[in-house]
């Protein structure tokens, strides 16, 4: 599925910002923390990150659990239907951002 790949690339993307904003840190625990979240299950990973990092990662931490949110929602077969009131998401919206979990009249 085309938005799958969309997600998880993008969720590669805002792994790879939160360890390159650590590596550029000047904290000795942030470069610790690189090494554990390098050991990390991806099931974890984000827990963990979410716990770990301060709020300069929370818009990273906030993209990633919709990012992996709407993964969940592929996998048993909800995606693409408003979290609210259950309708079809439009394609349009979708297509902007797959990681949308409201239609248009909801998301107001």
């Amino acid at each position: 599925m085309h938005h799958q790949k969309r997600l998880n690339d993008e969720i590669a993307q805002v792994k790879l910002n939160i360890l390159t904003m650590l590596s550029k840190s000047a904290y000795p625990a942030h470069h610790h923390l690189i090494q554990i979240l390098a050991d990390t299950a991806n099931n974890e990973w984000l827990d963990y990150a979410a716990q770990k990092l301060g709020p300069e990662y929370a818009l990273l931490i906030n993209r990633m659990t919709k990012l992996e949110a709407a993964v969940s929602q592929i996998e048993i077969g909800q995606y693409g239907y408003c979290c609210d009131c259950e309708e079809k998401i439009s394609a349009k919206l979708l297509k902007l951002d797959p990681a949308t979990q409201r239609c248009t009249k909801c998301a107001q």
